[in-house]
């Protein structure tokens, strides 16, 4: 029997934890689509993964939706307590209600964010043309803020790709982010208080102990336009894409890497986030009693590996999901040559570590 040594303990974690290559195979000589074994991030062409979801808030109609596609009233200032209800029975339905939650969580003002912060799920709506609006308003003593989350929160490297646009008063934040904790996360985040064409990607933490800046946590990078229509302004539908793989993340805008880090880079699992949000801090700036800002989210697309995934045979069938704008299906990769996915191969691991081990322990 083996020592209980904590060297060895963590060397066991390290099993646990590690990369899993998963060899490609080649395309099916007949030409058609299978059922997809993983997939093909748009990013880093080596990295597979196991799952994929897609959420279309495009082309719903009332049938669907069961409600009328029309924004709810603004938050007034007694509504301070954030027990609003949904705005449409498609929030609870399996659809969306099976995946997402919307917040009604507080944040009380500090000193650093002088603004208190409520979640209310009447931010969270369907208007038309069917696309899904998270918003925020500043009131005199709060600011109305929004907050979905997923119910999975065993995310464990993913590629989100999102498309969005934002409009509205300086002083908000527009969040797209995966989350652990504040010193394991990774955003896409657009302020209204910046120009129309910058936006920023960050690992955090943002900051180090006493305070201080991380000069390298945040970038502020340029939105770029595409083929499409977008112009360079997040004000314009555009597709936002983060990628975060073991060590490295790097972050898209209509299919262009603008931003590299291998700064904070998370390594727990995680949920994904959407947020509107705005508490008066230095960060998102402090909104004019009044104002609001919104984020408008035509679709959703994530590819994602859990830490919770056992190890797997290699796929039969390595599937991309290039143009959702126009065609969201699933196609059978041109080529299959990649062989990174986040779950580990056991056996070579085991061996690895045994040695490691008894070289450690020796």
């Amino acid at each position: 029997m083996l020592p209980n040594s904590p060297r060895l303990l963590y060397l066991l974690h390290l099993i646990a934890v590690a990369p899993l290559t998963l060899s490609a195979p080649p395309l099916d000589p007949t030409g058609t689509v299978p059922d997809c074994g993983c997939y093909r991030a748009t990013g880093d062409k080596d990295a597979l993964f196991v799952g994929h979801q897609f959420y279309d808030f495009r082309n719903l109609n009332n049938e669907t939706v069961g409600s009328d596609l029309s924004p709810p009233p603004l938050i007034n200032a007694s509504q301070d307590r954030g027990i609003e209800p949904i705005t449409s029975p498609f929030f609870d339905k399996a659809i969306f209600g099976g995946y997402f939650t919307a917040a009604n969580w507080l944040k009380n003002a500090s000193e650093d964010a002088p603004i208190s912060m409520v979640n209310s799920q009447q931010n969270v709506y369907l208007d038309s043309p069917t696309h899904l609006t998270l918003r925020t308003n500043r009131l005199p003593n709060f600011q109305s803020t929004s907050n979905i989350e997923s119910i999975e929160n065993d995310y464990f490297h993913a590629s989100i790709r999102i498309r969005a646009r934002v409009n509205g008063a300086a002083g908000a934040c527009a969040g797209m982010f995966t989350y652990f904790s504040d010193k394991q996360e990774s955003d896409i985040e657009i302020l209204t208080r910046d120009g129309h064409s910058t936006m920023r990607a960050t690992n955090q933490p943002g900051v180090d102990m006493e305070g201080k800046v991380i000069p390298e946590a945040s970038t502020q990078a340029t939105v770029t336009g595409d083929s499409n229509g977008a112009n360079g302004s997040w004000t314009e539908w555009n597709e936002y894409q983060l990628d975060w793989l073991p060590g490295h993340s790097e972050w898209f805008v209509n299919g262009v890497s603008n931003t590299n880090k291998s700064y904070g880079v998370p390594t727990e699992p995680s949920n994904f986030q959407i947020k509107m949000w705005s508490d008066g801090s230095a960060w998102t700036g402090n909104m004019t009693v009044g104002g609001v800002a919104t984020l408008d989210i035509e679709w959703i697309d994530l590819v994602y590996n859990r830490s919770s995934d056992k190890a797997e045979q290699p796929c039969k069938t390595v599937c991309k999901i290039d143009n959702i704008a126009n065609d969201p299906t699933p196609k059978v990769a041109s080529a299959a040559t990649g062989t990174s996915v986040q779950m580990g191969t056991v056996l070579s691991l085991i061996v690895t570590a045994f040695w490691m081990a008894t070289a450690l322990l020796a």
